[in-house]
């Protein structure tokens, strides 16, 4: 039965998406929000899927300003679903934890929009939302890598998207302290989500349909792992050469 049911998040999943971008670019909601422009699109993550996701949070930050939410209490509530993102994956339900993922990436951007819109951004609260991200991602990696525990080689891939995921941020958090602009690079902590995202909502579709019986392998999320593998420690490395050429200078 439970199986079924990660089918259906797993479809609802896509359907979701689909129809809150469609919606967005039919014109339905709140348009030019100036963090998209400033951030721009990538490659994994672009800027009309960021406008739609920041207008379908609109009614949520003005319900919070009613309502003196604090932008840390949000912050802190963003560890619940990515507690219930790591457990449903490592038991292999991929369509739940792609929706428990989605919650807590929503909850992320939410807790920035309610700072900035109620004029609470604080060093304070950028810290604690920086090392809260960091213990989000750790919990998303945590599920895969129990998922995958039988294979040594997605294991160490495992390992590998989660060093890359760090270093990247290290290599952010040293170019702030010694005062130097980092270049954009790939791989910033909204594109390895949306990749993560991706790749388990696609699983439950492939083990269904185009993976032997168990579906062991889960080939969407292990090409998401890969990717982020590959890319955040590419990334990465050129962030820290790019510093330190800027140190020479």
């Amino acid at each position: 039965m439970i199986w079924s049911l990660d089918l259906v998040a797993s479809m609802a999943l896509g359907g979701f998406c689909l129809i809150v971008v469609g919606l967005h670019r039919a014109g339905v909601g709140q348009r030019g929000f100036d963090r998209v422009q400033r951030q721009g699109g990538t490659l994994f993550l672009n800027k009309v899927v960021m406008e739609a996701g920041y207008a379908l949070l609109q009614p949520a930050v003005r319900w919070c300003q009613r309502k003196s939410v604090s932008p840390a209490w949000l912050s802190w509530l963003s560890l619940i679903p990515a507690v219930l993102a790591a457990a449903a994956g490592a038991q292999g339900f991929w369509g739940l934890a792609a929706w428990a993922l989605l919650a807590s990436a929503l909850l992320d951007v939410l807790d920035g929009a309610v700072a900035r819109h109620t004029d609470r951004v604080s060093t304070g609260g950028a810290i604690l939302d920086s090392v809260l991200d960091r213990y989000v991602e750790f919990l998303c990696f945590g599920g895969v890598l129990w998922f995958y525990r039988g294979s040594a080689f997605m294991a160490l891939l495992v390992l590998s998207a989660l060093l890359g995921s760090f270093m990247i941020t290290y290599s952010t958090a040293k170019a702030e302290a010694l005062r130097l602009t980092p270049p954009r690079g790939m791989m910033k902590r909204s594109d390895r989500l949306a990749v993560l995202i991706m790749g388990a909502g696609l699983t439950p579709i492939s083990q269904m349909w185009w993976e032997p019986a168990g579906g062991a392998a889960a080939w969407p999320l292990a090409v998401a792992v890969g990717l982020i593998a590959i890319l955040s420690n590419v990334s990465a490395i050129t962030r820290f050469r790019a510093l330190h050429r800027a140190t020479l200078s």
